[in-house]
C-alpha cells in the first residue's frame, strides 16, 4: 500500500522504477494535454510536490521529501499528461536518471477531487498479472517491466489500465494553502 504518492514515486523511479515500469512513455503529441490546475504547490502528508509547467505541454515536478532520520531531498521529474480514453494517465520519468540507470516510465490515474488530486499508480497486481499475455516485457525482481512499443502500451492501458483493478490505493493530494 502506498501511503504517499511523492514517496513511492520517486523511490520507484530512482531505484526499481515501480511495480509497472516501461522503457517507452505513451506520451505523444496526438494524446498530449495541458491541465493548469496540477501546476502548483501539493503536500501529501509527509513531503510537497511542487509542479511547475514545462516545454510541449509538459510538467517539471520536483519532490521534496524525507524517509525517517535521512536527510531531506530534492528530486527532479518529468511528466505528460496524456488522455487515454476518457482517464487522465500521468506519464512519468526522472529528469535525471544518472550514471549508468536507465530512465523508466510509470503510469499514474491523476483525477481532481474536491480536495484536491487523487492519484493512483496504473500497477495493481491485478494489471501485471494481464502484461504476460498481452505484451512484450521481462521480468525483474519479479516485477514485469514493459518492452513493447509506446502504441501497444497505450492500446494496453485502454483495454485494461482503466479498470478499477488495474489502479493501486489511491493518495490525495491536496494544495498548500497561499498566503
Amino acid at each position: 500500500m502506498r501511503a504517499l504518492w511523492v514517496t513511492p514515486v520517486f523511490a520507484a523511479l530512482l531505484t526499481s522504477c515501480g511495480d509497472l515500469p516501461s522503457v517507452e512513455g505513451v506520451a505523444n503529441k496526438e494524446n498530449t494535454v495541458f491541465d493548469p490546475a496540477l501546476v502548483g504547490a501539493w503536500n501529501s502528508g509527509d513531503a510537497v510536490v511542487i509542479v511547475q509547467k514545462a516545454e510541449d505541454q509538459g510538467y517539471g515536478i520536483h519532490w521534496l521529501g524525507a524517509e525517517g532520520r535521512e536527510p531531506p531531498r530534492i528530486i527532479g521529474m518529468e511528466g505528460r499528461l496524456v488522455r487515454i480514453g476518457d482517464q487522465r494517465i500521468l506519464d512519468l520519468t526522472t529528469s535525471d536518471p544518472g550514471a549508468l540507470a536507465i530512465p523508466c516510465h510509470v503510469f499514474l490515474r491523476i483525477l481532481p477531487v474536491k480536495e484536491g488530486l487523487k492519484v493512483q499508480f496504473v500497477d495493481s497486481k491485478w494489471i501485471r498479472e494481464q502484461v504476460t499475455s498481452s505484451l512484450a516485457s521481462f521480468v525483474q525482481d519479479n516485477h514485469p517491466v514493459l518492452t513493447a512499443p509506446a502504441p501497444q502500451i497505450e492500446a494496453f492501458l485502454l483495454k485494461f489500465g482503466l479498470d478499477e483493478r488495474a489502479l493501486d490505493d489511491p493518495i490525495l493530494l491536496r494544495p498548500l494553502k497561499q498566503n
